[in-house]
């Protein structure tokens, strides 16, 4: 236990005697979700500006822009005469949308007829395009809807019967797990996991490169007592564990209150489920870092990893469209197992039963990469030094 215990404080006075790694351990986990949660506040985009080219200058048409504006997802920001003046403010990025009214719209409403409302909005830009979208479409089945019925009232039907003979089946909607559809709530809270993985991985990496720089060259080579490793890396593992734990409380408590994000998992069942990611991560990161010469290395190859991370863990892309050579690399990564699972527990109210894969497989990751951490210090020929 005293060598374990020493390798623990020599562990936390190498991070706390290294301004990057501090940095990174402490600096972006504390401003990070900060920044990063601050733009999503709102959660939802609304009001979208859009141009509408009324080509029909009717009392109907007139109607139905002042519909479209009155909704909480598309303003009317310009009304240009023509369709190249919308074009013009369309690619001058002025407005996210054009929708065209024809010019015999009222004509053939007034005849039974289909009339045509043409939208173009930017596909490229995912958001913006199901705002506008969404918006003009139920506008327009709005209007149909009232249409409809004033016709079938005019037929001698009652208000109840036009009702039911337009929409002889209503169906209603009810969003699970996050009912304004925000963006916030579906984004912020997974991408934390992925803070913590990376900036992890990312100082533990920077502490490796800093002792191989201040210790160039091949170290003789010296039989080293398993036992020595295993404490070794346990040590320096407490270090780490004990640091990303409060960070994990600090953002799996504090920031969901902060932005008011849905945090509906036991604290308790969380707080276990996480163990083990972090541990995985750990004993990763004390692996590869024998991997690194230098600590600007260690960054760039981490940095590098993020973004499969997080495209590749299952929750912005489904599991199933996923090639499966690249879900199995995927599993190598602790975050992917370690999102699906956080996702159940802190977002969908689970138990800690109910994530028992994600639980186990991040445990045997653990075992997994702990071996591997002693094989990698064994190999090196010596105990890495504190």
């Amino acid at each position: 236990m005293k060598a374990l215990l020493k390798a623990c404080i020599d562990e936390y006075k190498s991070i706390f005697t290294d301004a990057g790694v501090m940095l990174l351990f402490f600096g972006a986990i504390i401003v990070y979700p900060f920044f990063y949660s601050l733009p999503y506040q709102h959660e939802v985009l609304e009001k979208v500006p859009v141009a509408v080219v009324d080509l029909d200058h009717t009392s109907l048409s007139r109607r139905l822009v002042r519909l479209l504006d009155a909704g909480e997802y598309v303003s009317v920001a310009s009304r240009p005469g023509s369709l190249v003046e919308a074009e013009q403010e369309f690619f001058s990025r002025r407005v996210s949308g054009i929708i065209v009214i024809s010019n015999d719209f009222e004509r053939r409403v007034e005849r039974g007829e289909h009339a045509t409302v043409s939208l173009y909005t930017d596909g490229s830009y995912f958001l913006s395009y199901r705002q506008v979208m969404t918006g003009a479409t139920q506008t327009m089945r709005t209007m149909s809807a009232g249409i409809e019925i004033r016709r079938l009232q005019a037929r001698g039907c009652s208000l109840p019967q036009a009702e039911a003979a337009y929409a002889p089946l209503s169906a209603r909607s009810y969003p699970l797990f996050n009912p304004s559809g925000g963006y916030a709530t579906y984004v912020v809270m997974v991408v934390f996991i992925v803070l913590l993985q990376q900036t992890l991985l990312m100082g533990i990496g920077m502490l490796a490169g800093t002792r191989t720089e201040r210790q160039p060259g091949s170290p003789p080579l010296t039989q080293v007592p398993l036992s020595g490793t295993i404490r070794c890396i346990l040590g320096k593992g407490t270090a780490y564990l004990s640091i990303y734990l409060v960070h994990a409380v600090y953002l799996f408590s504090l920031m969901p209150r902060i932005y008011t994000l849905p945090a509906r998992g036991n604290p308790l069942h969380l707080s276990v489920f996480l163990l083990p990611f972090l541990l995985a991560t750990i004993f990763l990161g004390i692996a590869v870092s024998h991997l690194f010469r230098s600590r600007e290395t260690a960054f760039l190859a981490w940095a590098f990893v993020s973004i499969p991370a997080v495209f590749l863990s299952g929750f912005s892309w489904p599991v199933e469209a996923i090639p499966p050579w690249l879900r199995v690399i995927s599993l190598l990564l602790p975050s992917t197992e370690g999102i699906q699972g956080f996702v159940k527990i802190e977002q969908m109210g689970s138990t800690l039963a109910q994530t028992g894969s994600e639980w186990g497989a991040l445990w045997i990751l653990s075992l997994l990469y702990f071996l591997l951490a002693c094989l990698c210090v064994r190999r090196a020929g010596r105990t890495p030094p504190a």
